[in-house]
């Protein structure tokens, strides 16, 4: 038995957003658009974006203070903005910060003070609004997924999951990432790729979800690759990115993550580490296990990657840039509460548990304390 449950509308391509322009008009009246401050406009979907709803006889407002990890009370703040203009629906413009916050704000439009609690438990009194994403960056899968990951007050990092969160129309226009710069299309590259490897081995996958991630994990590790040994950055590279990520996409959306995510978290939290590049540091750790629990998928993987397995690890490892990073044992042992009973454990043949998460930790991050 499985399932398989994405029900947005995505369309891609060139010119996705100027030859769909009527898909805003059966939305609404007037919208909130959420973006940072650079990206949206910096890839020209920010324009193509407004130049439609206009088009339409949409009013917008925007609001762009949405950082990287994106702030619960920035998505608070929006959503008191979109009551206040009385908009229809949201626009979230942007990688995976603005896209993830947009589906909060939406939430919150109609809940704006609704407790934090009540918030990441879907306990809202009135339905989110519909929600539009425009993806700018090659990697996330925000664009077709109903997750969205934010900052609390107290600094970790917490996500809501939640049908009404899917978006009604999702845009994806390759020619936004080509303004990405080469760092930014690693981290964004690698966290595609720990969605597809990772879905691939929850005992939730499916035919149907293990194909999205036979067709997105040889593109994914094909341009990585290339991008570690130094190749140039090119359109081509670009645009294959950014369709393999709606793949992986799917399988994020469907099956969810496993211990990586969760363990990438606190290096965000606590180190800075971009997101893609913080899930990834813990690859070397997920395949290794796999490969005892699952071996003929996970021989499938570096079939579809044209590697070895000692290749896969160096190469995710060296990219994921974390080796710097140097922790205490009693800094490590601390994070046992942290990493106990984390549900991602039930998503990984075998299960996991805390033991082994802190010994993961000891192995990437004591070595360096102690030299």
């Amino acid at each position: 038995m499985y399932t398989f449950y994405v029900p947005v509308k995505l369309i891609g391509g060139e010119g996705a957003i100027s030859s769909h322009r009527e898909q805003f008009a059966a939305l609404g009246k007037s919208c909130l658009l959420v973006t940072g401050r650079h990206s949206a406009k910096a890839s020209g979907a920010f324009q193509n974006v407004t130049d439609a709803l206009e088009s339409q006889g949409i009013s917008w407002q925007v609001y762009d203070a949405i950082g990287e990890n994106p702030l619960l009370e920035s998505c608070r703040e929006a959503g008191r903005m979109a009551q206040a203009c009385g908009a229809d629906f949201v626009v979230g413009i942007g990688g995976g910060s603005p896209m993830d916050a947009a589906k909060a704000v939406a939430a919150l439009a109609g809940n704006p003070e609704l407790p934090q609690e009540e918030l990441f438990a879907c306990r809202w009194e009135k339905e989110p609004l519909p929600i539009v994403l425009v993806g700018t960056t090659s990697g996330t899968g925000s664009e077709v997924s109903p997750t969205s990951v934010l900052t609390c007050p107290d600094g970790r990092k917490r996500s809501i999951t939640h049908p009404a969160l899917f978006a009604a129309v999702a845009f994806g226009d390759p020619r936004y990432t080509y303004t990405m710069s080469w760092s930014s299309t690693v981290s964004t590259g690698l966290d595609a790729l720990s969605h597809a490897v990772e879905g691939y081995f929850s005992p939730k996958s499916s035919k149907i979800t293990d194909g999205f991630a036979e067709m997105a994990i040889p593109v994914l590790w094909k341009h990585l690759y290339a991008l570690w040994k130094g190749e140039e950055l090119t359109e081509t590279m670009h645009r294959e990115l950014y369709e393999a990520s709606l793949w992986a996409g799917y399988v994020l959306a469907s099956n969810g993550t496993s211990f990586p995510h969760p363990f990438g978290y606190f290096l965000t939290e606590q180190f800075q580490v971009p997101h893609g590049r913080a899930c990834t540091t813990f690859m070397p750790a997920f395949f290794d296990w796999v490969s005892q629990k699952a071996p003929k998928k996970a021989g499938k993987v570096l079939e579809l990657c044209g590697c070895s397995g000692e290749v896969f690890r160096q190469v995710t490892g060296e990219l994921s840039d974390t080796g710097w990073i140097s922790m205490t044992e009693e800094e490590i042992q601390a994070l046992r509460p942290r990493f106990t009973g984390l549900k991602h454990y039930g998503n990984v043949p075998g299960g996991y548990d805390a033991d082994r998460a802190l010994d993961v930790y000891k192995k990437l991050f004591l070595k360096t304390a102690e030299k």
